[in-house]
């Protein structure tokens, strides 16, 4: 038996992941473990090795489900079930709700409004636009379509316009419409937009 007909491989360079689906739990425990095995017979047909101290396993779940602990293992070493994890510079937790990620986005951008904020007495209109390309901009791009109808990806928003304001001298309550059109900011991705 193959991995392929019991998973969903993912390879990316050094990264190697599997994706199992199974409604039922115990089918769901067999196959994880029928998975691992076979991963690390392959890796070692390779004269690779797997890293089981380096390895985890999530199990995807909504809120409301119970938690069952999720039993993985090779040889008397389990592999630890994570509640939230880095996949390719992405945060993921068990419940896909983002809120890991975008806090990790929300702080970054927070840095990048100090800074604006710092250059806007020294710096042109022209000279903050690509500091905001670059240092805010680029940080929720990244993934955006994954989590942008998170609850949570409302706070990322509401960094954007305090930024466009930084940048314009603006109120802190004043409406963002005609600033954003004045600093021509949007050729933002179709998923990032401005709403008012």
């Amino acid at each position: 038996m193959q991995i392929n007909s019991l998973a969903e491989p993912i390879l990316f360079f050094d990264d190697a992941s599997v994706i199992i689906s199974n409604e039922n739990f115990i089918d769901f425990t067999t196959s994880a473990n029928q998975v691992l095995e076979h991963m690390i017979e392959w890796f070692s047909a390779n004269k690779v090795v797997l890293n089981l101290e380096k390895t985890n396993i999530m199990k995807f779940v909504t809120i409301n489900q119970p938690y069952c602990a999720l039993a993985v293992s090779y040889k008397d070493k389990c592999i630890e079930a994570a509640v939230n994890l880095k996949f390719l510079g992405i945060q993921i937790d068990s419940h896909l709700n983002w809120r890991n990620h975008i806090d990790q986005i929300i702080h970054k951008q927070s840095i990048a409004c100090y800074v604006v904020r710092q250059m806007y007495h020294i710096c042109n209109n022209d000279t903050l636009r690509s500091i905001y390309f670059a240092y805010f901009h680029s940080i929720p791009s990244y993934g955006i379509i994954l989590w942008e109808n998170s609850s949570y990806s409302r706070k990322i928003f509401t960094l954007q316009k305090r930024i466009i304001r930084i940048m314009m001298g603006a109120h802190p309550r004043t409406s963002c419409r005609e600033l954003f059109k004045k600093l021509k900011i949007l050729e933002t991705p179709s998923q990032y937009t401005y709403t008012q």
